[in-house]
């Protein structure tokens, strides 16, 4: 298991688990995180980090053509429950730099670490929202 993550983070059932803050490191130098929470709930609170890609757990075996293959990847959910079978998944596709975020959002907010908070949308039923005022994102 030789990979941009060696000699970080722990491994359990040949699954490396980043800290939030090692994770963090690793963002703010060129890996990709992948969040594979439902769309709706990225929606709500997502990673402040420069490159992610919104890829939900739902849907995981239809998008994953769509993984950059030539980037460290760093795969991430709520409390890192989704995103430790999407590692499975994805090491078994014969992908090599992959490391689940231990904890997910939830100890990534907790250590402290940035994220972005919508505030201006309205959920208007089950997995569903919608925006009141996209300018706050940025549209």
């Amino acid at each position: 298991m030789n990979t941009i993550f060696a000699d970080k983070g722990i491994i359990i059932n040949n699954i490396r688990h980043l800290s939030p803050t090692e994770a963090h490191a690793f963002l703010m130098d060129d890996a990709i995180l992948i969040d594979v929470r439902e769309e709706f709930m990225s929606h709500i609170k997502t990673f402040d980090v420069p490159e992610i890609l919104i890829f939900p757990f739902s849907k995981f075996g239809k998008l994953i053509k769509d993984l950059p293959k030539d980037k460290a990847l760093i795969f991430a959910d709520a409390t890192g429950v989704k995103s430790k079978p999407a590692v499975e998944i994805v090491s078994r596709e014969g992908f090599k730099n992959i490391a689940n975020l231990a904890g997910g959002i939830l100890e990534w907010e907790r250590d402290g670490l940035p994220v972005i908070t919508y505030q201006k949308i309205k959920v208007t039923g089950r997995n569903k929202c919608e925006f009141v005022d996209k300018r706050s994102l940025g549209f």
